[in-house]
């Protein structure tokens, strides 16, 4: 899957997912089908929330991991996240994850997609693998965000 896959090709998507992103609106309140009770706004926030974390992820492949680090834990970071974003306004999430694209795209200017992560969801893959597999798992949420939030808006 990740095989070819260029740096100036990751910056290229997670722009455009951010076009995309920028462009939502709809009742932020409506339920995500298939998320459990998740609405629009929690979902915005895990996404804005992992989109943020990104560049930290890149960059670990710059360093050593970290001693005694616990793995990574999806439920748990899922929970603390959109704890963390609760009150925020969805303008709030949108601009993060606006910044988290913007620093995600500098991080990857400048460096080696064969070297393998350390912190994060995939650690001990390549940076390459890393960043592709993290790029379709913010399509597929924004895919079912933008669904829901069509959802919601009136006919």
């Amino acid at each position: 899957m990740a095989e070819g896959v260029s740096a100036s090709s990751l910056q290229a998507g997670f722009v455009e997912l951010a076009s995309i992103v920028r462009a939502l609106h709809g009742d932020w309140s409506a339920p995500v089908s298939g998320y459990d009770g998740w609405t629009c706004h929690e979902l915005l926030a895990h996404l804005s929330s992992t989109q943020a974390s990104l560049a930290r992820v890149a960059e670990s492949a710059t360093k050593l991991a970290p001693e005694g680090a616990a793995p990574f834990d999806a439920d748990r970071w899922n929970a603390s996240q959109t704890r963390k974003r609760a009150g925020k306004d969805p303008q709030e999430l949108l601009n993060e994850f606006d910044m988290g694209t913007t620093q995600l795209v500098d991080v990857l200017t400048d460096i080696d997609l064969d070297k393998k992560v350390t912190i994060g969801a995939y650690p001990g893959h390549t940076l390459r693998l890393a960043m592709a597999q993290m790029f379709e798992h913010q399509k597929h949420h924004l895919d079912d965000l933008r669904a829901s939030l069509h959802k919601s808006l009136p006919t």
